[in-house]
């Protein structure tokens, strides 16, 4: 199995692009309704509601404009936007997300990095 490189991801929300990520995690976690019936003594379940999330690490720089956006959407509570995430193998993830938390870290001798997380609401398109 050939791996797929990280080099050229890239974020799109709303309108904006940003690129120079480091690190996307996407999360879709499955919830899982017990129906089990006292009786039998063995558990039984259904699937409910999916959930995902996408977590991203990036260099930091506020003179980029997509940066601010996606910033000012996490301190205002903006609503939803088109949140699109894009692999080097060209690989895409898109949907309705809220930007749910922005955090910035730095050290002595070290570059800023952001790290944001986003909600997605409703279906996810995976291409």
């Amino acid at each position: 199995m050939a791996g797929i490189s990280s080099q050229g991801l890239t974020l799109t929300w709303a309108t904006v692009s940003v690129t120079g990520l480091g690190t996307v995690t996407i999360n879709t976690n499955q919830s899982m309704i017990d129906t089990t019936d006292v009786a039998t003594g063995a558990s039984t379940f259904i699937t409910g509601n999916r959930n995902t999330t996408a977590t991203i690490d990036m260099f930091y720089d506020q003179g980029v404009a997509a940066m601010g956006t996606i910033e000012t959407a996490a301190n205002t509570g903006a609503g939803s936007a088109t949140a699109l995430i894009t692999l080097a193998s060209g690989m895409s993830y898109s949907g309705s997300a809220f930007v749910t938390s922005f955090s910035v870290t730095g050290s002595t001798n070290e570059t800023l990095r952001a790290s944001i997380t986003l909600q997605f609401t409703g279906t996810i398109t995976i291409v």
